[in-house]
């Protein structure tokens, strides 16, 4: 927090200065200045929480400064201290939201006693601030989630077109009568957000717009629907001589360049060969669906070509309710790895045939709970559809069988293997730890971690972790001199400002306040 002191006096601005404890307030900056104008300058840089200010200065006097604070609209609370005990000058603090008027001389105890309601007004202001954005963007982001599920349902064809959707169409910035459509499937998007994101998905997609805001701004307008979390459709009104089949494939390969780039994620894309209006929408996704069926899904590092046809599933069945009727996941995982790695032998796969293969795995994950008599609703362990990634696929897969044994009470103890886990976190809490990560060493799914660690220790998993990281912060901070980005990578942060922001929401205070006030305490 930033303090203000103005007056033409010097020995006044150093008695205020030296009069107050700063620390006492949060006070971490103070600035001086002998006129108004000199003060406006340091306020329109510095933006201070409070000024001391003087009425009666050469040049710019107080009158005036507080007329220019309040005509340009700055939130400075105001403390007059003047040696003029005339109303005008009373009447310059009122209008300017002033909070007091001292009168030289001051104590020490009326400086400290206004500047105390001086900064609970300023902290009040700002927590009011802060409220009411916080208010309207999650009022714009409702608004804009509800503008994005109307244009879904219309896309995937749940609803009919109506003349509301052009109103729409320019709500969301395509002002133009037709439009290029990409279909985009990001391939390992849940590795990303589970890893890169520590599983916050809205923050993953909110990383996503900006990347697309800043890359394709200059081609003109775009609007990024998501149908679901493994189909995104993205308009796009090129201006100028933009406006061909050749400058949209360029644009969309300059965008799917800055995903891979800043965030790694990858991506398959189907374009629509000719421009479209909100009418032929359908037409044009079915168009980019097709092209996308034929795209090879395998990575250059997956191929291993041979002659070997493509396997079934189904053939697989046998095996996989053995290890469901036994309870043995390690089989199931081995039954469905090895699988996949007949997938990778072929040396090509199409995403229709992964496809295939997705409606075989639900048809079997349908019969097994069906036998079973579980309580799951078929539809809780069906295959997403429109999976690219082979890797996520494999995951996915496994998982599910996971929880199918889980849900049968045939996993194995639960509760042993709670305890494994949490040893195991408070041992390796400095790495790259997530419910994924867990679900692949300890053989349970992340839901089932998530549950069974939340009945056992009233806790998330993540909280755990976090109040571990933070425990040993708080020691590093105090019995140590290493910086907080030496702190923050050393407890399984790579992100300074992310740890940073962690530690003030939970203590309060940023981590270098913190060790200020602990200090080998």
């Amino acid at each position: 927090m930033k303090v203000l002191i103005v007056d033409d006096e010097e020995h006044v601005r150093e008695g205020i200065d030296l009069a107050i404890d700063w620390n006492k307030f949060g006070i971490t900056v103070r600035l001086q200045a002998e006129d108004g104008r000199q003060a406006l300058e340091l306020i329109r840089i510095h933006k201070p929480a409070v000024m001391f200010c003087d009425m009666s200065m050469p040049g710019m006097d107080g009158t005036e400064l507080l007329r220019l604070l309040r005509e340009e609209g700055w939130d400075t609370q105001v403390i007059v201290v003047s040696g003029y005990d005339d109303y005008q000058y009373t009447r310059a603090v009122i209008r300017a939201n002033g909070l007091d008027y001292l009168l030289k001389p001051f104590s020490k105890r009326n400086l400290e006693q206004v500047l105390e309601q001086a900064v609970k007004a300023w902290k009040d202001r700002e927590v009011n601030l802060v409220e009411g954005r916080e208010t309207a963007y999650r009022i714009q982001r409702a608004d804009a989630l509800v503008d994005e599920q109307k244009l879904s349902a219309y896309f995937k064809g749940e609803s009919a077109f109506h003349v509301g959707l052009r109103g729409l169409q320019y709500k969301i910035g395509l002002p133009a009568e037709r439009f290029w459509i990409a279909l985009i499937l990001p391939c390992n998007r849940l590795d990303l957000v589970c890893r890169r994101f520590r599983g916050d998905g809205e923050l993953f997609i909110f990383a996503i717009n900006n990347i697309t805001h800043e890359t394709l701004s200059s081609d003109g307008a775009h609007y990024l629907c998501r149908l679901d979390d493994y189909q995104w459709i993205l308009l796009a009104s090129l201006s100028g001589d933009l406006q061909t089949a050749v400058e949209h494939r360029k644009s969309i390969e300059k965008m799917a360049k800055a995903w891979l780039e800043t965030l790694g994620l990858e991506t398959l894309v189907g374009l629509s060969q000719t421009e479209t209006d909100i009418e032929g929408m359908p037409l044009a996704i079915t168009e980019a669906r097709s092209a996308l069926l034929k795209s090879d899904i395998l990575k250059a590092s997956q191929r291993q070509p041979t002659s070997v046809q493509l396997p079934r599933l189904t053939d697989q069945q046998f095996l996989l309710q053995t290890a469901l009727d036994n309870g043995n996941k390690t089989y199931a995982a081995e039954i469905i790895r090895s699988f996949v790695q007949s997938l990778r032998s072929r040396g090509e796969l199409r995403l229709k045939d992964l496809q295939a293969y997705t409606i075989e795995a639900n048809l079997l994950l349908e019969r097994a709970i069906r036998l079973h008599h579980s309580d799951k609703e078929a539809s809780d362990l069906w295959m997403p559809l429109w999976i690219s990634d082979l890797n996520e696929w494999e995951r996915i897969l496994i998982r599910h069988w996971w929880a199918l044994m889980e849900e049968q009470g045939r996993e194995g103890s639960g509760n042993r293997g709670m305890e494994a886990i949490r040893e195991y976190i408070e041992q390796h809490f400095q790495d790259d730890l997530s419910l994924s990560s867990l679900s692949e060493r300890f053989h349970f799914s992340p839901q089932y971690i998530a549950k069974k660690f939340k009945e056992l220790y009233n806790t998330t998993v993540m909280t755990y972790l976090t109040e571990i990281r933070l425990d040993k912060a708080k020691s590093l901070l105090r019995f140590t001199d290493k910086s907080v980005s030496e702190i923050a990578n050393s407890i399984g942060y790579d992100d300074e400002n992310y740890f940073g922001k962690v530690f003030k929401k939970q203590q309060n205070v940023p981590p270098l306040q913190y060790r200020r006030q602990h200090r080998n305490s």
